[in-house]
């Protein structure tokens, strides 16, 4: 027993007791002096009695590095580690992991808002899959209310991948991600790192965050993961409200120079797919799509429409018109 935690569970038998497994929240910042604070509350007050807090400050340069000294003064699960020099929010995420003590290990970014009982129902929603499923490898994210940067309130709800039935697995869950091949069976959605939750097991078997990443790094985790066959799944509901912010590793051609790259080096397998080629245009459309340069994204969606094989283009067109879901940009 982690703790000595113990929880009522009900599956079929209210008076069983089991133990609470320990969860490690885990929370990258750099230079987010204005809304750190708020993503350690929102923490803090997650109703999942067996926590801990690890925060990796990335070299900030602002005044992050003392608000977090204050608030590990006032929270003793909560434990700060410094990166120097700055590495990148891949290699934050690669300290959490290594710090983690928890069985289970959840992500939050430092400008967004977790819902109180986000571990529990996110937990929740794991185990009773892999209990139903026998699924082994399992990601589970969530959806989120996204509030556009200057605005308040939501515009609207990011849905999650595999918010329900029939969740996607294996390396289908690649081709969708690559954009070069989407199937109608499934339930499609968004993902990334900040609603993700996964057994500490799975992280390993998936292995690291990409370090040469500063974009896309959660992209080509989840690629890798699907290669061993990982199941994606989601809470159908808005656990986080995340605040879309513009931060230097969004601004300009990064976005896609890291797409791009997520493609190269997974290009031995879309080669053998024959969709290489047709998934770096397509790249190139989510992009100009994303920046409103709409003539420009139809160009390249036309491009690599034109680069794929027939077979893959008629099911892709065909999914167009059934598919659950919507994928989003990079």
């Amino acid at each position: 027993m982690i703790g000595g935690w113990l929880v009522r569970e009900s599956q079929g038998l209210d008076d069983a007791l089991t133990e609470v497994a320990l969860i490690t929240i885990g929370i990258t910042c750099f230079n987010a002096a204005d809304t750190v604070s708020r993503a350690i509350e929102c923490a803090v007050k997650q109703d999942w009695p067996n926590k801990e807090i690890v925060v990796v400050d990335d070299c900030s340069t602002d005044a992050t590095s003392s608000i977090l000294a204050s608030l590990t003064a006032d929270h003793p699960e909560l434990r700060v580690f410094r990166e120097e020099p700055n590495r990148g929010v891949a290699a934050a995420r690669n300290r959490i992991l290594a710090e983690a003590r928890g069985e289970f290990i959840a992500f939050f970014d430092d400008d967004d808002e977790s819902r109180g009982d986000r571990l529990t129902k996110q937990w929740r929603r794991l185990v009773d899959y892999e209990r139903i499923r026998g699924a082994r490898l399992v990601l589970c994210y969530t959806n989120r209310d996204v509030v556009r940067g200057g605005q308040t309130t939501p515009d609207h709800v990011g849905l999650a991948i595999g918010r329900e039935a029939p969740e996607p697995s294996g390396p289908i869950v690649a081709n969708y991600l690559f954009g070069h091949l989407v199937d109608s069976h499934h339930v499609w959605g968004m993902l990334g790192s900040c609603t993700l939750m996964a057994r500490r097991e799975t992280f390993l078997a998936v292995g690291d965050f990409d370090e040469s990443f500063r974009r896309c790094a959660e992209w080509d985790l989840a690629v890798r993961a699907a290669f061993r066959g990982a199941h994606f799944i989601a809470m159908n509901e808005s656990l986080i409200t995340q605040y879309k912010t513009a931060t230097a590793d969004k601004s300009g051609t990064l976005p896609l120079k890291y797409a791009v790259r997520l493609r190269r080096k997974h290009k031995e397998y879309l080669t053998k797919e024959k969709a290489y080629l047709a998934t770096v245009a397509m790249a190139h459309a989510q992009f100009h799509g994303f920046k409103g340069r709409l003539w420009k994204s139809r160009f390249f969606l036309a491009v690599g429409y034109a680069l794929l094989p027939p077979s893959i283009l008629t099911a892709k067109l065909r999914s167009r018109f059934v598919r659950r879901g919507r994928m989003k940009s990079y």
